[in-house]
């Protein structure tokens, strides 16, 4: 059981180090303003790190010289922007 918990730890440190080049290459193709980080933290699926990991997520970024404006419209500014732009006034 230890190993399992231990291998559980390292994959989600390892995705949590992989995770922002995909972010950085989609910026670059595409634009910041097309890039968010999605959630599964509500339980409907098995995630391999929870919000703790977040912050490692940011440093990641920081060290691939991502500016930190880009970092707050990957990190959740974008997400806000659509839902605001895309969501009915009554639910606003």
């Amino acid at each position: 059981m230890w190993a399992l918990q231990y291998l559980n730890r390292l994959y989600a440190a390892l995705k949590q180090k992989i995770l922002p080049k995909p972010s950085n290459y989609t910026s670059d193709l595409i634009g910041t303003k097309h890039v968010a980080l999605g959630s599964d933290f509500d339980g409907a699926i098995a995630s391999v790190f929870d919000v703790t990991g977040l912050p490692l997520i940011v440093e990641e970024l920081l060290k691939l010289d991502v500016s930190e404006s880009d970092i707050r419209l990957i990190m959740g500014e974008n997400v806000r922007r659509v839902l605001l732009e895309n969501l009915p006034d009554e639910v606003q």
